[in-house]
């Protein structure tokens, strides 16, 4: 997508292959200064259309943000790299106490990492599904 902001992964030693994944973000601040920040990928929550969204913690503050994981290889056609920069570009500019917060978003060679705020009550389809209707207030 050509961003500056990269990441590689690495595993942690003993851990199973869903949890215990290391990705780090390799920030170019100027031309010979890289920092590398890292994530904690926890448990998986879900996947979407083309993404798999996992809770990620960051170690430095212990906070939990939800990470949409798109793999670059679902991005082959020119059609899916417009509609994953158009959901970027509208997340990040929306702001509203009712939709998920953009949080930040970077890349590696494998994948794009969109980190967003962490929901940690049930799914709306959950909610429906275990209570079978909404009130109108809740609508």
């Amino acid at each position: 997508l050509g961003y500056k902001k990269m990441a590689t992964r690495g595993r942690v030693p003993g851990a199973n292959s869903e949890r215990g994944v290391v990705i780090e973000e390799k920030i170019t601040k100027s031309p010979g200064e890289t920092m590398i920040k890292r994530y904690s990928r926890g448990k998986y929550l879900g996947k979407g259309g083309f993404a798999k969204v996992y809770e990620v913690t960051i170690p430095e503050s212990r906070k939990k943000v939800a990470a949409k994981i798109i793999s670059k290889a679902s991005l082959a056609k020119n059609r899916a790299k417009e509609k994953l920069m158009a959901e970027i570009k509208i997340h990040r500019s929306m702001k509203n106490d009712n939709i998920v917060n953009f949080e930040h978003f970077f890349e590696d060679h494998e994948n794009v990492y969109i980190l967003l705020e962490l929901c940690t009550n049930q799914t709306l389809s959950e909610l429906l599904r275990r209570r079978k209707r909404l009130t109108e207030v809740e609508v």
